[in-house]
Order: C-alpha cells, then structure tokens, then sequence
C-alpha cells in the first residue's frame, strides 16, 4: 500500500472516528460502506475489519468518558452481557451468507438508522418498563444528584438485538443503545458514553469471532484504527459543544445517499 493510501486511511480513522463518538455509535455505518465502496472489500472481510476498527474507537472514547464519570455500570452491564453472546451469534451468521444478502441486510439496517437520525420520533426503539427495576444515578451540574429507574427487561432485550446487529452487520450498535437509555429519561451525554463502553466490550467479542474467521484485513484495519483513536478522543471533547441534532441530520440523510450507493454498486453495476 502507497503512503498516500496510508494517509488517507488514516483521515478516514479520523473523520469517522470523531462522529462515532460525538454520536455514541461505532461507525460501521461508514467504516463499512467505505470499506466496500471506495475499496472493493468483500463484505465480510468489511465487516470484520470494521468491527476490528470500533472496538480501537470505543476503547479511546470510553476511556475518555469513564474519565469523566459519564459511564452509567449498572445499565452498561445490563446491556452488555446479553450484546456479547448476541455478537458472537451474529459474527457466526456472516460464515454462511452469500455477500449479495448481507449487503442486503445492511443496507436496511443503515436504512433504519437514517430515518431514525432524521425523524427522532420513528419508532426504532420502544420501551419495555416490566419486571424489576433499580435506581440508577447520575450527577448534573453543579451539584445536582439524580435518581431514575432502570428496567433489566428493557435494557437487556435491546442489549441483545444491538449486539446481533454489531456482530452481523459490522455497526457498533449504538444506534439502538443511545435511544434504549435516552427513552427512560437517561441524559443524551450520559447515554452516548454508556453506549460507548456497551460497544467497546460486543464489539470485542465480534471481532474475535471474525478473527477467528479470516474476516479481518490488517492492512485496513491499521492505519483506519490509528485515525480512530485519535478522531474519537476530538469527538469526547466536543461532544459537549457540538450541536447534536444538526450532527444527526447530516449524518441521517449521508446515510441515505449511502445505501443508494451500496444498491447501486451492489446490484445494478
């Protein structure tokens, strides 16, 4: 690979690495429409590589976040030990798709994903206050402590669809983790770095399956990773100054152009 390759990889890392976690998702969305697009990966192997690339990204945000006390455990925990075997399961699943149906099955996810950004109020994620629940708490500025009530039904049914998701479609799973939090009143920033630290440990766990079955690229996955790390530190930092729904817009209807390319190029080409 050319150093002009490498640099731009590493841009990519960056670019993307930064909105991943302004957003509190993983970035596959656009690690792995970049990675068959712009060059030419099967999609598994993109898949793979993308996971490889999130779990670099979450690693370097959640530390960032955890620094802050933004990290809720109880509720991470609850969505994170269904979201790792859930993973594991989807990562399995990839061995014995043909590439033309899991494009298929991510262009929908991606789908979902932009309506979602754009239209807050689409119903992709729905809440399930049954069964137990506990109190979770979290600290407002100045000084303000506040409680809430956490359901592990709630939490752990979506735990496990974001990890299948993650595993199958190389997504972080955010997109289902941040509103699974926001909607029982959990504070966006508190949801977006518990996200994080949800993604970093499935996302593990999905990469090792994909390891294990050859759908890792180290030459995409190196340079991307570097710029990942350093853009999702940048986004931990302006994450409390970036205007989130204006992110969310753009990122929505990019989005939607990017599955357009992905039929196109997939399908028609």
């Amino acid at each position: 690979m050319v150093p002009i390759d490498l640099i731009l990889l590493c841009l990519l890392g960056v670019l993307i690495g930064s909105v991943s976690a302004l957003l509190g998702v993983g970035g596959g969305f656009f690690y792995v429409p970049a990675l068959v697009l712009l060059f030419g990966l099967d999609p598994r192997i993109a898949v793979g590589t993308s996971l490889a690339i999130i779990t670099c990204t979450t690693l370097s945000a959640s530390i960032g976040y955890g620094l802050r006390g933004q990290v809720l455990m109880k509720s991470a925990v609850c969505l994170a030990l269904p979201g790792m075997a859930c993973a594991v399961f989807g990562a399995l699943i990839t061995a014995y798709l043909p590439s033309y149906l899991l494009v298929a099955l991510f262009c929908v996810v991606l789908l979902f994903m932009g309506i979602k950004m754009i239209y807050r109020k689409f119903p992709l994620v729905f809440p399930l206050m049954v069964g137990p629940c506990w109190k979770e708490c979290y600290n407002r500025p100045p000084a303000e402590r506040i409680e809430l009530c956490s359901y592990p039904v709630h939490l752990v049914s979506w735990g496990s669809l974001a990890g299948f998701m993650s595993g199958l479609t190389g997504i972080g799973g955010g997109i289902v983790n941040v509103p699974a939090l926001t909607i029982v009143g959990i504070p966006i920033h508190f949801a977006v770095a518990t996200s994080a630290a949800v993604i970093l440990i499935t996302s593990l766990f999905a990469t090792g399956t994909h390891v294990a079955l050859g759908h890792v690229s180290l030459a995409f996955f190196l340079p991307i990773a570097f710029g990942a790390v350093v853009g999702a530190q940048a986004g931990v930092y302006l994450s409390p100054r970036a205007p989130p729904r204006t992110l969310e817009l753009a990122v929505g209807t990019l989005l939607t152009i990017v599955v357009a390319a992905l039929v196109i190029t997939t399908y028609f080409s």
